[in-house]
């Protein structure tokens, strides 16, 4: 900032004055909460640096230890923010590019500022946790008065931030001459301007961390602006791997962060689920299960052939469990498949500071063989020193309705061969069956019994279920001093599932506590407790027990609110809509069956930090994720399916401990212009799963659902213990901050595999060069760098003592002596050794244009090897599959972000960011003779395999055969066509993802929305399959009056043709089902995923409240599907209802929602 020297001596005075007044106003008002009178500068010219708060004294006498080296003054300013928790608020003109080198060793902040900023001549003010920077005004001799002036006009404005509040100490400079002024602290301004030069005029307007504005003043005498926030800046801080905070400039790898304030507002009950569009590379999906239920997430494709590719999830640099109790839901979709929720769902938005991706082996290499699939780092929250408890509240509330609505067909309704049903075994028989006559609106029997008009039921989806509910509430309480602080965060979620009786239900308690024990030694530890209750989760997939089966298929001229309540008041038993027992009346499964389960989670951790010297310091950490779980599922007594019902119980506890110890040390050498830091560490990990399912049927007493009330049950353990021990290390170089190295290594030894083979060591080595300090860069180039990397990591994916031959007992065992059999039909391989995976990766980043476009580009090349693969064997060898070291998987792809800030203008800005990644896997290797392996089946269809050659996970399927001239070919003794060979016929996963985000601002309101989609993949529908063949699509319609003529040839060549009777119409539909390439879709969609619309309260103008900030925000998520399929009139694009690795299916999963409603958040 150029020093503004005042135009003569009135002007002088006046500024004077107004100082003077504005230091009394100051004094009246005193440092409240309220940011835009706390923030306030006085300075009187020639006063020395100094401070001025309540709690100045407490942030200056913090100590600081420090070494810089020909950095220039922002420089020491960046580290002082990351070593004091304060944050330094100035004109980014304000400071010269001149270099110096500061040495301090345990001074107090206030003699650190005294020795950077009084050469400068600069003054602070310490305001809570801000500190104000200004330059010393300069009085310049006074102007005799004989001399005359020119004719001037006041030019008075307001400068705001992004919400609306004032912004002080803003630099108003007239562009092109020294006349300037800065911004009260209420963010006012007044300057002078001669009147010969007003219209012309240009005010730059400029501060640290927005971006600059220049406006014409023309012929207004009030200029307002308001400031938006800058591009992140250059010098970003990003957590990596172990927690450990670097410059994301020095990285060589490609790291995303995404700030925990994304995640608050409009919520999902699962935060992985959020993480949908926002970060290039990452295809986050949630599953068609539920309030609670999981989430999949998979980074530059899937890595492994058989074993589980989601990433490793890392709090505050430990290692949390992401299992689902019992397991999650097959992609078969029998029995009892329920979505119970995985680990990451337990973790509350508002305890996240951040979320920092790790989406490649060289940012992933220190966490070894759980990190081949990539690393999601949340960092959360903690205390701060400060005067008094802060308290924030979020409350969110919204309400969500069904997505997609079937377009059936209602021109025909209940029956088959064209007639009504008469009788109410006829409407029994067809309940499930649209194959009945044109609909006449006469009254005709029903399953109840009664006449109902013979009509359209459009409304049967929004006439069973309700609308959803979420209702979730969370405090924080914020306090302590320098030396110890804590932060507790309270929060409760309940959801209510769109499912009548069916809930989810979560409270958290999170606790963190920081102790500052004297100059050397710190502890800091987490403590947090979760509470999950879920009542009546539904089931997915296959008919029994699955209430959304009738809801769907049920004839288009019933109202499915006959069927309830589902069972006769007299009797008790189900009352019967169809006659296949296995599908449950709905309202029968929601009323009497029960699906309870309550899971208690303990995660802990706890790390301790001694400074052996000024740049070395050793740090232990320990941390344990705990839960234990309890499931019951009754099937009823008088289900129709199992009249005398059946139970399931299941009791889980699982841990896994880590402790890790480190060992960290930096230095610089040649004269300061090379940096080094190394780390060397070690950790142990402990891993205990230990369930117990009883399983039985026939309750002998009715309606008393107990395990020893069953004629028949087997009693079946599980217990799993596994362990991993690793040592590490990496070094970094940094050459005149303008080139940086990084190597490190690990090594890892799993007990799961045979001592013999269990270890692998995993090195990686990486590099980034910043070309934009290291060369002349054209004006246009703000920052420019490059980078580059190389990594291995690995793992053993085999559960414990899998290699092995081991036994389980037979309950009951044979004339009263005890018989073991085989645990499993899997052939042991005692010789197995871990998959390795392979990673290559270059990228460059840059900004244009003073930080408004920014772009960064990653090309990455993923290699597993030695994959752990099942292969099918010979019967006669008394097993049916062999584990392998054979598999090769690669992913090759290419990410692109794109940031920009559109518009700048008076009170109005507008950000945009666009993300992009396309990923091309391709099976290199399998076991020899074999071309494929089954990853899993869909219900009814559907099947999802690996094959040799070709992409992971491709739908495969039965098309109806052709001739060479594309004719169908057709048996001449059935009249159907033929069916071809088993196929592929497309993907189940996407290759191609991308996302939008655009976020406008204006004064104290905000928009935010993201509009996402993924391209190139396929779906097997088993939803559109079975209402194919009950006549619900409107495909069906075709020769209810007339017949189905259908023309081909025969398997000789020869013309074919036959008419189906109107009759038959039925029969021939129904036999498509074995054509399952009719019932798959192109699965490309876009969605309006997120809209917030936000307004900030004023609360410097609510004093009386006493609040630091508030704002009110409406909230959408899943808004409008705005592209997909034309032929997708029947179910979103994400139904998938299997976190498992067989993607590509769907199955009668939970409908699909859209939710809006309101967030509250305040500030105390």
């Amino acid at each position: 900032m150029r020093i503004f020297y005042a135009e003569n001596q009135l002007d002088k005075t006046i500024i004077m004055l107004k100082l003077r007044q504005f230091y009394a106003a100051i004094q009246i008002i005193g440092r409240t909460a309220l940011y835009p009178a706390l923030v306030s500068l006085v300075i009187l010219p020639g006063t020395p640096a100094h401070a001025h708060d309540l709690r100045g004294p407490r942030v200056l006498e913090q100590k600081i230890t420090l070494r810089l080296n020909n950095v220039d003054v922002e420089k020491a300013l960046e580290k002082l923010e990351t070593l004091t928790k304060v944050k330094f608020m100035y004109n980014p003109q304000i400071f010269s590019n001149q270099k110096y080198t500061f040495k301090f060793q345990e001074e107090p902040l206030a003699e650190v500022l005294e020795k950077i900023l009084a050469p400068q001549k600069i003054v602070y003010e310490v305001v809570q946790d801000k500190i104000i920077l200004k330059r010393v005004q300069t009085q310049l001799p006074s102007v005799p008065a004989s001399i005359k002036e020119a004719p001037k006009r006041n030019i008075t404005g307001k400068v705001t931030d992004e919400t609306g509040a004032g912004l002080p100490g803003v630099s108003v400079l007239v562009k092109g001459t020294q006349r300037g002024t800065s911004s009260d602290a209420e963010g006012k301004y007044t300057l002078v301007i001669p009147d010969t030069e007003v219209e012309s005029a240009v005010l730059i307007f400029s501060f640290v961390g927005y971006t600059s504005q220049e406006v014409t003043v023309g012929n207004q005498s009030v200029v307002s602006v308001q400031l938006a926030p800058e591009a992140k800046s250059l010098n970003e801080v990003v957590v990596t791997a172990l927690g450990i905070a670097r410059e994301k400039k020095a990285l060589a790898y490609s790291v995303s962060e995404v700030k925990g304030t994304e995640f608050t507002q409009a919520r999902e009950t699962n935060v992985a689920n959020a993480l949908t569009g926002k970060i290039a590379g990452v295809n986050a999906t949630g599953m068609a299960t539920g309030p609670g239920g999981s989430s999949r997430v998979i980074i530059r494709g899937n890595g492994s052939l058989n074993g589980n590719n989601q990433p490793l999830y890392v709090i505050n640099g430990m290692p949390m469990d992401n299992s689902i109790p019992g397991g999650g839901t097959a992609a078969d979709g029998n029995g009892m498949n329920v979505d119970r929720g995985d680990g990451i769902g337990g973790i509350n938005p508002d305890d996240i500071e951040s979320i920092s991706v790790l989406k490649g082996g060289p940012a992933a290499a220190l966490y070894g063989a759980r990190a081949s699939n990539g690393v999601i780092l949340i960092t959360t929250k903690k205390g701060r020193g400060q005067k008094g408890i802060g308290v924030e509240v979020n409350s969110n509330t919204t309400f969500e309705d069904l997505a997609v609505i079937p377009n059936w067909q209602y021109e025909y309704g209940q029956g088959v061969d064209g007639k009504k049903p008469t009788t109410l075994t006829e409407a029994k028989s067809t309940g499930r069956l649209s194959y009945g006559a044109r609909m006449d609106g006469q009254p005709y029997t029903q399953v109840d019994g009664q006449m109902h008009p013979y009509s359209p039921q459009k409304d049967n989806l929004k006439n069973f279920y309700r609308t959803g509910t979420n209702y979730i509430n969370s405090v924080a309480f914020t306090g302590g001093n320098e030396s110890v602080n804590f932060r507790l965060g309270l929060n409760n979620t309940q959801s209510n599932s769109i499912v009548p009786n069916s809930s989810f239900n979560r409270k958290i308690a999170n606790l963190n506590l920081n102790a500052f024990l004297g100059k050397k030694l710190s502890i800091e530890t987490v403590f947090q407790y979760n509470l999950e209750e879920g009542k009546n989760r539904p089931k997915v997939g296959y008919a029994d027990m699955n209430p959304h089966w009738a809801t769907y298929l049920i004839a288009n001229t019933v109202d499915i609110r006959t069927l309830a309540p589902g069972y006769d008041p007299v009797t008790g038993k189900e009352v019967e809509w169809n006659p296949v027992p296995a599908a449950p009346n709905p309202y029968f499964v929601v009323n009497k069956f029960k699906n309870d389960d309550t899971k208690h989670r303990f995660l802990s951790q706890g790390s301790i930090r001694y400074d052996i010297l000024d740049n070395l310091y050793i740090k232990g950490s320990v941390s344990q994720d705990y839960y234990s779980f309890q499931s019951e599922y009754v099937q009823p007594t008088n289900n129709a399916f199992q009249p005398l019902g059946t139970y399931d119980a299941r009791k889980v506890t699982s841990s896994e401990t880590n402790g890790m110890l480190t060992l960290n040390y930096n230095t610089n050498f040649l004269n300061d212009n090379l940096s080094f830091s190394a780390l060397l560490g070690g950790n142990a990990q402990r891993s205990i799963y230990d369930q117990t399912v009883i399983a039985g049927s026939e309750f002998t007493v009715p309606y008393f659902y107990s395990y020893t009330n069953l004629a028949t049950s087997i009693t079946t353990p599980t217990y799993m213990k596994s362990a991993i021990n690793s040592v590490f290390g990496s070094v970094d170089f940094g050459y005149k901050n303008v080139a940086y190295l990084t190597l490190s290594g690990r090594q890892d030894w799993f007990s799961v595999l045979n001592p013999k083979s269990n270890s692998i060591f995993y090195p990686s080595i990486g590099g980034s060069v910043i070309l934009s300090d290291a060369f002349q860069m054209p004006k246009a180039i703000s920052f420019a760098k490059l980078r580059a990397s190389w990594a291995q990591v690995g793992g053993a994916t085999v559960n414990a003592y899998q290699i092995y031959q081991y036994y389980t007992m037979q309950q009951g065992g044979h004339n009263g002596r005890p018989v073991q059999g085989l645990s499993s039909s899997q052939v042991p391989n005692p010789d197995l050794k871990p998959l390795t995976s392979t990673t290559s990766e270059a990228g460059i980043e840059a900004k244009f244009l003073n930080n408004r476009l920014g772009l960064d580009l990653t090309f990455y090349d993923r290699r597993t090897t030695n994959d752990i693969v099942t292969s099918n064997i010979a019967l006669s060898s008394g097993y049916t599959s062999a584990l392998l070291n054979v598999g090769e998987l690669s992913n090759k792809g290419i990410e692109l972000l794109l940031t920009g800030t559109p518009i700048t203008k008076s009170g109005f800005s507008w950000d945009v960011s666009y993300n992009m990644a396309y990923n091309r896997s391709k099976i290199e290797q399998l076991a020899e003779g074999l071309s494929g392996i089954d990853v899993g089946s869909g219900v009814g269809g559907g099947l999802v395999r690996n094959v040799l050659g070709r992409p992971y996970g491709t739908v495969w399927g039965y098309r109806k055969k052709t001739d060479a001239n594309g004719n169908v070919v057709y048996n001449t003794a059935s009249g159907y066509a033929v069916r071809g060979d088993l196929e592929e016929i497309g993907q189940g996963t996407p290759p191609l993802t991308m996302g939008i985000t655009n976020n406008f601002r204006y004064k104290n309101f905000s928009l935010n929305f993201l509009i996402d989609g993924k391209f190139g993949s396929i779906v097997y529908s088993n939803l559109y399959q079975y209402a194919y063949r009950f006549g619900l699509p409107q495909e069906t319609l075709p020769g209810r009056e007339t017949g189905v003529t259908v023309t081909g040839v025969t398997p000789e060549g020869n013309p074919f043709t036959k008419t189906w009777a109107k009759e038959d119409v039925d029969t021939y539909y129904d036999n498509d089902k074995n054509y399952t390439e009719m019932f798959m879709f192109n699965n490309d969609f876009v969605k309006l995923r997120q809209v917030v619309l936000s307004y900030n309260l004023p609360v410097s103008k609510l004093s009386f409240l006493k609040l630091q900030g508030a704002s009110i925000s409406f909230v959408a998520r899943n808004l409008a599907i705005l592209y997909k399929d034309k032929k997708n009139q029947y179910f979103d694009p994400e139904s998938g209802y299997t976190s498992t690795n067989a993607q590509g299916l769907e199955a009668f999963g939970v409908p699909r929602t859209r939710s809006l409603g309101v967030n509250l958040m305040v500030k105390f």
